[in-house]
């Protein structure tokens, strides 16, 4: 529950609808006197405002349809109930509109700050109260019903040091997910360089099979029906990882086991992971296992293999794994069935895999240990600056900003 008095959303901001067109309307080649108008699309965790857009004469907008900084633009009709309501601010000047299934809240400055309102409006309690909207085809959040959706108002200095604590920590987070970015380009790039391409070897370096370089496995993972999820073990599933990496070991889901079983299928830093039936675009994606919090078994879609760290160290071939002309090598006597795909054992270990010294491994391996360290850390910071937040929002915010609201 929050601790400070709730009010409606409109005695704090003006609610104006967007710009109504057809088809014959749209700009194709639009010159200086025309304005750019924002859909739903535009709207994804922040407003896109250089692409996807439409547009309009000049004279099919009104004054009050121009957004102003410190607008919140908001899905206010779709066909699916988890768009409606997702919303997002124009922080910069910005000349354009947005369209008739959108809407703008324009806050008013001497009552309420522009960005607590857009923190307000980005919580779980309004997109539950947004997802509810009325409708069996097109869900449709009602004007009126937003103008009185009631919030949460602190005093208008504490209202900004609230944005200014949550705006910090969304920045940690954009920095740690760029750093996460840039090693995931930076990585594959200094593996080429530095050993070339496995797939025509332009350097020379020994080759062998990957079977060769395995001293454990391949094994495939266990099967588990759904009713066995819940609570246990953690277990590795095919979306908790991209990239080589997994995003995050806290998120996994958790499996009831004994105690033999886990340890049959429990995985340890330095092990290799690549998925085995999927769809074809997620066939042959393969993570190298990082030192864990706590004991993570694999599933049954999946095989686990360690390779001997005199001839290739994990590292490497995790890399080399995630190159595009490897993982084409691993699938390409993939077997393939409706909406299902899959690839076997001698698929894996019979890819030819290049065997550079390993003191030459060793140097790559610290760099980009170093560059993974960066990105831990940040990873490090932005999770103590979201637990922050979390905690404010729930103080600030609660659960209970939603109560006595309705459709009604």
């Amino acid at each position: 529950m929050s601790i400070y008095p709730l009010v409606r959303l409109d005695s704090v901001a003006r609610v104006v609808r967007g710009v109504t067109y057809g088809k014959g309307d749209v700009v194709q080649s639009p010159g200086p006197g025309d304005v750019p108008v924002l859909r739903a699309g535009n709207i994804n965790g922040r407003l896109i405002t250089d692409r996807d857009l439409v547009w309009l004469p000049r004279r099919a907008v009104s004054d009050d349809q121009i957004l102003k900084a410190g607008d919140v633009v908001m899905c206010m009709s779709s066909g699916s109930a988890s768009v409606v309501g997702k919303s997002a601010q124009l922080k910069t000047e910005w000349v354009g509109s947005f369209g008739a299934f959108c809407a703008a809240v324009r806050t008013e400055p001497l009552r309420a700050d522009p960005g607590f309102i857009a923190h307000v409006l980005a919580t779980p309690a309004f997109r539950a109260f947004a997802g509810a909207a009325l409708g069996n085809n097109i869900k449709n959040l009602n004007k009126s019903a937003l103008e009185g959706y009631r919030i949460p108002l602190p005093p208008l200095h504490e209202q900004r040091r609230i944005v200014g604590l949550l705006d910090r920590a969304a920045e940690i987070r954009r920095r740690a997910d760029a750093a996460r970015a840039k090693a995931r380009a930076i990585i594959p790039a200094l593996f080429l360089d530095t050993f070339g391409d496995p797939a025509t070897n332009p350097k020379g370096w020994p080759v062998m099979t990957l079977g060769d370089t395995i001293i454990s496995g391949p094994q495939n993972g266990l099967y588990k029906p759904a009713t066995d999820y819940g609570s246990g073990v953690r277990i590795l599933r095919i979306d908790s990882f991209d990239d080589g990496t997994i995003a995050n070991q806290g998120a996994l889901k958790r499996l009831r086991l004994d105690q033999e079983t886990t340890d049959k299928f429990e995985l340890s830093e330095g092990d290799i992971v690549v998925n085995r039936v999927n769809s074809p675009p997620q066939l042959g994606k393969s993570v190298l296992i990082p030192r864990l919090e706590e004991p993570v078994v694999f599933e049954s879609n999946m095989m686990r293999m360690r390779v001997n760290p005199d001839l290739l160290l994990p590292p490497v071939l995790g890399v080399m794994l995630q190159l595009n002309s490897v993982r084409q090598a691993l699938i390409k006597n993939a077997k393939h069935a409706i909406n299902q795909s899959s690839i076997n054992q001698g698929d894996v270990t019979g890819i030819t895999v290049v065997a550079p010294p390993i003191q030459l491994q060793s140097v790559f391996a610290e760099h980009i240990q170093r560059i993974d360290a960066v990105a831990r850390h940040l990873d490090a910071a932005a999770a103590k600056a979201e637990a922050m937040a979390a905690g404010l929002s729930a103080e600030v915010f609660g659960a209970s900003s939603s109560k006595g609201n309705g459709h009604g």
